[in-house]
């Protein structure tokens, strides 16, 4: 465990006592009291991963040969430890909602940049990769509202539910300590030796996932024995509004801007966007709740999360002030999951 991480847990801790004392004076009203809110603190101990690729059309300068580029990021062990702070109340006997708001740091995570072109008659060639370091952090928040859930019931509520809710999620990743894999001269280009990037070039680039669902889901939610219970849900995101921005410090400078032929990019951030509104995701938990008091109850459990987009659009933004002719997102995927811990406190 590293010290960013035992510091987290600490500090989740502390937040715990007065979460239990509060619990405590909850429980000691009268037990007939209905149940109109609740409140908890949650860590969500997570593993990711993401990745994308675009494509171009593209016929060699050398031998006019056609066919298409293709680069493709990869994004390994971007894992954090999310602290996730969630509030709700009752609307109806059966109708409630809660708003969520998740946080959390990214280190010690490594990934892939990799360029090919893949000729019209079936040839492909892979004439560049280098591998780098990653940070940043995750974030996500959103809005729900449940119909017969426990959360915000008695024990009589379910054991069905229903879940509709807007959920906005962002993974901010910064590259640092570039090393080249491969490197092959392609159409009078070339790219830096195998190993470490030169002193001359330095690489500190962004790249931000942000994605906007909409969703909708089912709950299952029923009693073992006395005191334990256990909660299951399943959501599909049907809606994806997706937006990836990027800035390649490598690739930034600045040209004359009546030049028709710039080869730099922006040095404004960001000088690449990608966008798609065609996509999908899930997500899945299955967790087992043990009842404290009447008012305060401990949840562990294990959690699943994943989301796709394709078929949208890149584009780059040169330093004269042009832009270029839109790529093709291929695809892009963001997986995340983990088990999880939480306390909640109804009132």
């Amino acid at each position: 465990m590293t010290i960013k991480n035992a510091v987290l847990l600490l500090v989740l801790t502390g937040f715990l006592f007065p979460i239990v004392a509060f619990a405590g004076y909850i429980d000691d009203r009268s037990r007939s009291d209905d149940i109109n809110g609740a409140v908890s603190l949650q860590g969500w101990y997570s593993q990711a991963e993401a990745k994308w690729q675009i494509s171009f059309p593209y016929t060699t300068k050398t031998t006019n040969v056609q066919g298409k580029g293709e680069s493709e990021l990869r994004f390994k062990k971007i894992d954090s430890p999310l602290v996730i702070a969630t509030a709700g109340g009752k609307v109806t006997p059966k109708i409630a909602f809660d708003v969520t708001y998740g946080y959390g740091s990214i280190t010690g995570g490594f990934g892939t940049d990799s360029d090919r072109f893949l000729s019209s008659s079936g040839g492909r060639l892979d004439f560049s990769q280098s591998k780098n370091s990653l940070s940043g952090d995750v974030s996500l928040w959103g809005i729900n509202v449940y119909y017969n859930n426990r959360r915000f019931g008695d024990k009589q509520a379910g054991p069905w539910g229903l879940i509709l809710g807007f959920l906005h999620y962002e993974d901010k990743l910064r590259m640092t300590n570039a090393e080249q894999t491969v490197s092959v001269p392609f159409d009078g280009d070339t790219f830096p030796p195998v190993g470490p990037f030169p002193s001359s070039q330095v690489l500190n680039s962004t790249y931000d996932f942000s994605w906007n669902l909409l969703k909708v889901g089912i709950s299952r939610q029923a009693e073992l024995a006395k005191g334990f219970s256990y909660t299951g849900t399943l959501s599909v995101f049907p809606y994806v509004d997706y937006t990836g921005e990027g800035y390649w410090n490598l690739r930034a400078g600045t040209c004359d801007p009546l030049s028709t032929n710039c080869p730099y990019f922006r040095t404004q951030s960001p000088n690449f966007i990608q966008t798609s509104q065609k996509g999908y995701g899930y997500e899945a938990s299955l967790g087992l709740t043990y009842e404290i008091f009447e008012h305060m109850e401990l949840l562990v459990g294990y959690r699943y999360f994943f989301l796709y987009a394709g078929d949208g659009t890149d584009i780059t933004y040169y330093a004269n002030g042009t832009t270029s002719k839109p790529s093709t997102l291929d695809w892009v995927t963001v997986t995340r999951q983990g088990a999880y811990a939480e306390m909640l406190v109804k009132f």
